[in-house]
């Protein structure tokens, strides 16, 4: 079960691990710690698992940059561990924020002991010619949860804040009787501007250069094409000048994809005992 802390509306507790470790987990756009869960629960013994949730959706802060997000969950993390060294962990876009994390502690002063990214080289980063706002959503939003949109005027949508964009889907939601079956749609509605804060955040953000250690847990599954139509969010040939381990993703066992889930999670789990944690 996780748990909460009221104090601090975004941290999750994942596990409950007494071990002296701990390792900090960033929320892919749109919120959502529920990734670790099988990471957290298998590694109990070696380390406390914290999750730290998307702060607009947790917490009503509508950051204006990656590094302003950053620095929220920089916050938080040395709320739990006030010194070094860190650990931190990345799923999807997560991963780009623990790396802006970990540079922000690492300028700060503070000992990183590491940063793992789970499938992080498919998220898009800096691209000035990308202007679009609201329009990506419509595709994002039919793959990803099967909700077909294409009826709404998009035209219109594009010139319209955030906060209006959510909650004209969420108004065609509740036409289309999605809220009968359960849904959300308030919640719905702000995972819909966090997404759209997150992608707007990364489309201005230029990774620096740092001396961390990184390691990219690598999640290929997908289309050989789609890599080709992102924009990187970072150069990983000159991302570190510390060690940077790229480990291959197990070998594609079925139609799932997911290197965090079964049936791919006890060797991921391996893995990171291996890389991370460097245990033998």
């Amino acid at each position: 079960m996780n748990f909460k802390q009221k104090s601090l509306p975004t941290l999750v507790e994942l596990n409950q691990s007494s071990a002296s470790r701990n390792v900090f987990c960033i929320h892919p756009a749109g919120g959502g710690v529920g990734f670790y869960d099988g990471l957290a629960k298998a590694l109990e013994p070696y380390a406390k698992f914290y999750g730290l949730e998307d702060p607009f959706i947790y917490d009503s802060f509508a950051y204006g940059s990656l590094p302003e997000l950053a620095s929220y969950h920089l916050d938080v993390i040395r709320s739990i561990q006030p010194e070094g060294p860190y650990t931190l962990f990345g799923y999807c876009s997560g991963g780009v924020i623990s790396y802006e994390v970990a540079c922000q502690l690492q300028l700060s002063g503070s000992s990183i002991h590491s940063v793992s990214m789970f499938g992080s080289t498919l998220v898009g980063g800096f691209d000035p010619e990308n202007r679009e706002r609201a329009v990506w959503l419509r595709d994002h939003l039919a793959a990803r949860y099967g909700l077909e949109l294409g009826h709404l005027d998009w035209q219109r949508l594009e010139t319209l804040s955030f906060a209006e964009v959510a909650a004209a889907i969420v108004e065609d939601l509740e036409r289309q009787g999605i809220g009968e079956a359960g849904t959300d749609l308030d919640w719905a509605g702000r995972t819909i501007q966090a997404k759209c804060l997150m992608r707007q955040a990364s489309r201005k953000y230029r990774a620096p250069r740092s001396g961390l250690t990184v390691n990219l847990y690598q999640w290929d599954y997908l289309d050989p094409a789609t890599p080709k139509l992102l924009h990187p969010w970072c150069d990983w040939n000159t991302l570190t000048t510390g060690k940077l381990t790229i480990v291959p993703p197990p070998e594609r066992n079925g139609p799932e994809v997911d290197i965090l889930f079964p049936p791919y999670l006890d060797v991921t789990v391996e893995n990171v005992k291996k890389v991370t944690f460097a245990m033998a």
